[in-house]
């Protein structure tokens, strides 16, 4: 009953752990390149991983016997013994890399080392040797990988849209550029350069990879200890966001995911950003290579710390230590621009003022007998309004009254609280409105009706403006533009950023900064792809909601604040928002008297 399985059947399940995704190729290649020494290092992607995706160093190279041998299950040149899993510094050491990328796809490999004439050039399809010579190449290795899961149907099916795959092979490049800012790293897309990167600084690598938006932001971190040294950048705290980006946590030079250390560096945030937005981070740890465990997790993504409840202080304070550095701690702060020059007082031979006596409790309005009486001014006041019709400079009769009001505005009182809630009163007691709830309430029935009657959503800015953004989202709006067009977005894409001429209806006037619409959109983007434009009217008109939401400046005036409400309540369904939260909350005077007992 038990059987050992044949070599190509292991090779496809040992392949399931290691190549999950086009995105997981790129890592694989990219990490091995950088292992041999190269200077230089070219990914090229076509379809998004689907058809092909090639590497391209000038390292070291292989012989042709190396060649052959690294396409063997547990092929390395990195670990030779059980003590050097103990002190590993490179990024690929189980040699399970190549073989379980030839079970899943067709490879080629042509390489040549410093000290051979001609290269040579080895393919591999479905674990066995195709074909092998001598050839001509260059210094380095060429690995070119065609048809990822050709043979593996149920695998390429469930791979997701070219959006979302590009922007996993994107994440999986530039966690590796950001580690070698020494080396020259680039990246062409269907033909389109997307990224070409120098020898640079490690703060100028961030910038490249991340956009130069994002040079405002950044602020230094840095401190070391015996156990552990830290390094590299956060971001500042208004500049948080909720949709995840620019996080990276890197230890001895090896990308990993920790929400342990999330944390810590949140708690290093605590009082300075809003529950649920993250800042930017790009951290890097240096320790003892044997006192971490890099092979606990079979894509390499995690890293265990033999002192982790120690670096998880340290990291908090650290990133305290620079905020405070930088002055975003909370500090009271008096402004003593314009102040009298008041001298001091001195002491000797100072004589208090007199007193003066005066009866506390005195009332000239009083008559005898506790009886109030108006003064003659206010008697005047309402004898003119009640014989005279105030007549404005239009011709029109308004009440007695009314020229005293800001007109335009209502007489409910309109409080905003925490920039979030708009708190007004109602009949039976206190009603409180929450800001974001609402404009994602209004715009979602605003966009539900305009795209259910098939009319045209665009509406031209009366100024462009111009959103810097990264490479990889230049790559996924140009991928999606036609998408983009028919939702009514209007957009420019140049080099480094995107102008906005036009957006869906309601974008323009409730939007000042569009960075955030933009990133919303472009999560959107990558998740759904070619079928963001054909999913049903109500989830379409829900995602262009809250990306409408999103992008609006939280401090609103008076007459914006009670504009937001009546829209609110001429909803057809005003209680909830499209994602199912409450809108609004009632607190009746009843619940308001018991706060008093």
């Amino acid at each position: 009953m038990i059987k050992v399985l044949p070599g190509h059947i292991a090779n496809l399940i040992a392949a399931g752990e290691v190549v999950q995704r086009p995105s997981s190729v790129v890592k694989e290649l990219m990490e091995n390149a950088a292992d041999a020494g190269a200077q230089t290092i070219q990914v090229i992607i076509k379809d998004s991983g689907r058809t092909l995706i090639q590497v391209i160093d000038d390292g070291c190279g292989m012989s042709p016997q190396d060649a052959r041998t690294a396409f063997l299950r547990h092929a390395t040149s990195k670990i030779e013994t059980k003590e050097d899993l103990s002190s590993i510094l490179t990024f690929g050491f189980r040699g399970e890399a190549l073989a379980s990328i030839c079970s899943v796809a067709e490879v080629t490999l042509r390489t040549k080392r410093e000290e051979d004439e001609t290269g040579y050039e080895v393919k591999y399809a479905e674990s066995k040797l195709v074909d092998e010579g001598a050839t001509a190449a260059p210094n380095g290795s060429n690995f070119m990988v065609r048809n990822l899961f050709y043979n593996v149907p149920a695998r390429r099916k469930f791979l997701k849209s070219d959006a979302t795959e590009f922007r996993q092979i994107d994440q999986e490049f530039s966690r590796i550029a950001i580690t070698r800012p020494h080396l020259s790293f680039r990246l062409t897309h269907n033909n389109n350069v997307v990224y070409h990167l120098d020898p640079a600084p490690l703060k100028k690598r961030i910038l490249e990879i991340a956009g130069r938006e994002i040079r405002k932001e950044l602020v230094e971190i840095s401190v070391e200890t015996s156990i552990v040294k830290i390094g590299g950048f956060i971001g500042k705290p208004e500049d948080a966001r909720k949709t995840p980006g620019n996080q990276y946590l890197f230890a001895n030079n090896r990308y990993f995911r920790s929400a342990y250390f999330q944390k810590a560096i949140l708690k290093g945030y605590q009082g300075l950003i809003q529950e649920g937005h993250i800042p930017s981070f790009f951290i890097f740890f240096e320790t003892d290579p044997a006192k971490i465990d890099v092979n606990i997790h079979p894509a390499k993504t995690e890293i265990k710390f033999e002192d982790d409840f120690a670096i998880f202080d340290f990291l908090t304070s650290a990133v305290k230590e620079s905020l405070g550095k930088n002055s975003f701690m909370p500090s009271i702060e008096f402004d003593m621009a314009d102040a009298p020059d008041i001298p001091k007082v001195k002491t000797s031979g100072y004589t208090p003022p007199p007193k003066i006596d005066y009866d506390p409790l005195f009332n000239p309005f009083r008559e005898e007998g506790n009886r109030l009486r108006k003064p003659a001014s206010v008697i005047d006041i309402d004898q003119q309004f009640h014989n005279f019709d105030q007549i404005n400079h239009y011709g029109i009769k308004e009440e007695p009254g009314i020229i005293f009001s800001e007109p335009g505005l209502s007489q409910k009182p309109i409080l905003q609280i925490a920039g979030r809630y708009i708190a007004t009163t109602i009949k039976s007691g206190l009603i409180l409105v929450d800001i974001y709830r609402s404009r994602e309430r209004v715009l979602y029935e605003r966009y539900l009706s305009i795209l259910s009657a098939g009319n045209s959503m665009t509406r031209q800015t009366l100024f462009p403006q111009e959103v810097k953004v990264s490479a990889a989202t230049l790559s996924i709006l140009t991928d999606n533009s036609d998408t983009l067009r028919l939702m009514g977005f209007d957009l420019s894409i140049t080099e480094e950023s995107v102008i906005v001429n036009g957006l869906p209806e309601g974008f323009g006037e409730l939007s000042d900064d569009l960075g955030p619409v933009i990133d919303n959109l472009t999560t959107e983007l990558s998740e759904d792809g070619r079928d963001f434009a054909a999913k049903g009217k109500e989830r379409l008109a829900a995602q262009l909601a809250r990306s409408g939401a999103a992008g609006r400046r939280e401090k609103l005036n008076n007459l914006e604040a009670q504009t937001l409400v009546d829209s609110l309540f001429a909803c057809n369904e005003p209680n909830y928002s499209p994602s199912g939260k409450k809108c609004f909350a009632v607190i009746d005077s009843g619940e308001i008297e018991q706060r008093f007992f």
